[in-house]
């Protein structure tokens, strides 16, 4: 049976850019201007910031600095909700050490990209994750898992609902609190996203589902906006539309997370728009870290320009 939208319309924005929004950047980024972001991003009022990722440092150096970053971070005692990225039970058993209430992991859709990217088949990841939440779950933490490559793969194209369907099955018995849908490189249009919500809606109720969409070929708000009628409440980006993808090339970054905001302001869905914090961060991320920005905000207030409706 479907599950009929939720009547809720409340919006939740998730901000990756100290995560996914950084793992693909060849130059570091010092952990002195990471805790400087962090602090920025914390003022931008998004209701989660996803802040590291707890990985062998061979893997992905640009996130070597997990725990020296959270050790810094929640000595001040931020009320900010956070969320990291563990790869296996080892990488949860350092998250918990931190007061991070929510634990993402991964599958991916794709077996090519699954091995590629954790070495492993998709069947010993969803074993692997069934371990991390049993371990998070004890320590009363959260679980987020990412369903990558689920509209596109850089290695075998397209993904069919006959590749979704087992997984969702056994995620759907997992225990996970969200399951995030992700088009890892950004090939998703809106009839896509339809097809499969509509399909991931047999196993999970909108509530627990958040899309995290990259803007490859420039249609990410609108699978937003086809996601957002169909009833999806939760929302992935990062701020300037900063990332990529350290296992595919060419894939862009995530949507913006200021045009993310942007979108549903402007149509009454969400009530601030915190302009000032938001502009400050912006030019953090262009000047200070030297990133190269393709938000639609970003580049008009590059230009000089001034937001239309946003005061």
């Amino acid at each position: 049976m479907k599950t009929e939208p939720q009547k809720s319309e409340a919006i939740t924005l998730t901000d990756v850019t100290l995560r996914d929004g950084l793992q693909a950047e060849s130059k570091t980024v010092p952990l002195d201007s990471k805790l400087q972001l962090l602090n920025l991003l914390s003022q931008c009022q998004f209701n989660r910031l996803e802040i590291t990722s707890f990985v062998n440092p061979k893997w992905i150096p640009q996130l070597g600095d997990a725990e020296k970053l959270c050790e810094s971070w929640f000595k001040k005692g931020s009320t900010q909700e956070t969320m990291a990225f563990v790869p296996n039970t080892k990488g949860c058993e350092r998250l918990l050490k931190f007061p991070i209430p929510w634990v993402s992991c991964f599958v991916a859709a794709s077996p090519t990209f699954n091995q590629k990217n954790v070495n492993c088949t998709i069947d010993e990841s969803l074993k692997e994750i069934e371990s991390i939440i049993s371990v998070a779950k004890n320590a009363k933490r959260k679980i987020r898992v990412y369903v990558s490559t689920v509209w596109g793969c850089p290695y075998e194209k397209e993904i069919t609902a006959s590749h979704l369907e087992p997984i969702f099955q056994k995620l759907s018995k997992s225990g996970a609190d969200e399951i995030a849908l992700s088009d890892t490189i950004g090939v998703a249009t809106p009839s896509t996203v339809r097809a499969v919500l509509s399909q991931s809606s047999k196993f999970f109720p909108f509530s627990k589902i958040a899309l995290h969409l990259h803007n490859t070929y420039g249609f990410a708000l609108a699978n937003v906006q086809t996601a957002y009628d169909v009833g999806v409440r939760s929302f992935d980006g990062s701020l300037g539309g900063v990332g990529g993808c350290p296992y595919a090339r060419g894939a862009t970054g995530n949507i913006a997370s200021d045009d993310l905001r942007n979108l549903f302001f402007r149509q009454g869905k969400l009530k601030n728009f915190p302009k000032p914090e938001i502009e400050k961060t912006l030019d953090y991320l262009r000047n200070e870290l030297g990133l190269v920005l393709n938000s639609s905000l970003s580049k008009i207030q590059e230009k000089g320009g001034s937001w239309y409706g946003i005061e």
